[in-house]
């Protein structure tokens, strides 16, 4: 289980990371007017699961179940797919 707690955190690091990215870009479109409002749909989606994962990081409470992970694995499995989706869509790029 250590491998797995320290994976998660790595993997959570690199999210924070990326993010930083994902932001300039939304700043970008919104300031160019050409932001739909879905994206901002997907930023609550990606906000709601930075926050509990970092929940789930950085604590030992009892609600840390699997039930409770597959749905923040669900989650973020949504916030994923729309944030490739909303790339390929602009940028014209499919695989």
């Amino acid at each position: 289980m250590i491998g797995h707690g320290k994976m998660a955190t790595e993997g959570y690091v690199l999210a924070l990371l990326s993010v930083l990215y994902m932001l300039y870009s939304a700043y970008n479109l919104t300031i160019s007017g050409k932001a739909p409002s879905v994206i901002y749909t997907h930023g609550l989606f990606g906000a709601t699961s930075l926050a509990f994962g970092f929940i789930f990081i950085i604590n030992r409470w009892s609600w840390k179940t699997r039930r409770n992970m597959r749905i923040l694995l669900a989650l973020w499995v949504l916030t994923f797919s729309g944030g490739i989706s909303f790339y390929f869509a602009f940028t014209g790029k499919f695989p």
